[in-house]
């Protein structure tokens, strides 16, 4: 039997599947193995997620709980706070104490200690740690939970109540490094945290080879996405690369072109703060551009001021307006060395 870890933190660039792998590891958690095909985890995996009241935001039914963090989460949302509720009787507002997701998934577990429970926070270090978790962080630990060697409880602020957290409770977090590093994380979540790396990875492609209408030329996908991410390590860092999941679904040229066109460049403009310069030495772009990018040397001003001399060469930088060529996709792979075995997907758009 496979003995997972309480409390785990998947991390890395964005496209690396984090939030997908998180619906996995829930299943293995609670039933003791996921599924490989993606539609039947998926499927399994909405029929464990929980059921809410909508009027009292109570947990109804189901094991796994998906909440994302944000810089405005706080300890009220997550543990318990008061809130407003408006009396439909006498039309005046009361205040409640209202269970926050965490207790609540604490609580179910805590009734049902024969089952597993999984509370998945999605994005957890865009939330200042500190003020999500307060005093509650150190009840994380395996040895400090309900029934284990250091158990620990404490008394909850608003409600009064004697807390501590079952051990059938089971965190997974994802954090995207492009957002925050790792070595920038809140020392205590560090501490108390399993910490998985998820890197780009371009074997696992369901498709290789992609033949453009540009003359009927193939381009290795694999190859492609390699070589940019040694080109944006080199750049910048490895936890600013590009995921493998931008091109999941990529098997024609059109979907080739909008990876690019609307999720791969806007990122690098995001990575390189719209430093066109290097965005181009990034996709391998010709000096001239006419592969992913238009490049027009800018002529000086003129006007009769003495300062006006000795500007230095400057360039003008567009995204192409017409679909990206092969010999662009080609060039980025590293001037379209295919392997041998290599099975082309033909276009069919």
């Amino acid at each position: 039997m496979v003995n997972h870890s309480r409390n785990i933190i998947l991390y890395g660039p964005p496209g690396t599947k984090k939030t997908y792998q998180t619906a996995s590891k829930a299943l293995a958690i609670i039933e003791g193995k996921s599924k490989d095909d993606r539609g039947a985890l998926m499927a399994r995996y909405r029929e464990l997620h929980i059921q809410t009241d909508e009027e009292n935001k109570e947990i109804i039914d189901g094991q796994i709980a998906f909440v994302t963090f944000h810089q405005s989460y706080s300890y009220e949302d997550f543990v318990e706070g008061i809130r407003p509720k408006l009396d439909q009787g006498s039309a005046t507002v009361q205040y409640e104490i209202r269970k926050g997701i965490f207790r609540q998934m604490c609580c179910r577990a805590e009734k049902d200690h024969e089952n597993n429970y999984v509370l998945i926070i999605d994005e957890i270090n865009r939330a200042n740690i500190s003020r999500v978790f307060g005093e509650l962080i150190t009840l994380l630990e395996p040895d400090k939970r309900m029934g284990a060697t250091n158990a620990i409880q404490m008394r909850l602020p608003y409600s009064g109540d004697e807390f501590s957290v079952p051990r059938n409770l089971y965190l997974i977090g994802t954090m995207n490094t492009a957002d925050r590093s790792i070595a920038l994380l809140d020392t205590a979540l560090r501490r108390r945290f399993e910490f998985e790396e998820m890197m780009p990875n371009p074997e696992v492609l369901p498709i290789r080879i992609i033949v453009i209408e540009d003359g009927g030329k193939p381009v290795d996908l694999v190859a492609m996405l390699e070589s940019l991410n040694k080109r944006v390590e080199f750049l910048y860092d490895h936890d600013h690369t590009i995921g493998h999941a931008f091109f999941w679904d990529v098997d024609s040229t059109n979907k080739l072109d909008a990876a690019f066109r609307y999720k791969v460049i806007p990122l690098l403009q995001e990575y390189f703060y719209e430093d066109w310069a290097r965005i181009a030495i990034a996709l391998n772009e010709p000096d001239n551009g006419g592969g992913f990018l238009e490049i027009n040397s800018l002529t000086p001003p003129v006007s009769r001021w003495r300062q006006d001399s000795g500007y230095e060469a400057k360039f003008s930088y567009r995204v192409n307006s017409q679909p990206f060529p092969a010999e662009a996709y080609r060039r980025l792979a590293g001037n379209g060395r295919l392997p041998a075995d290599a099975e082309p997907h033909l276009d069919k758009d």
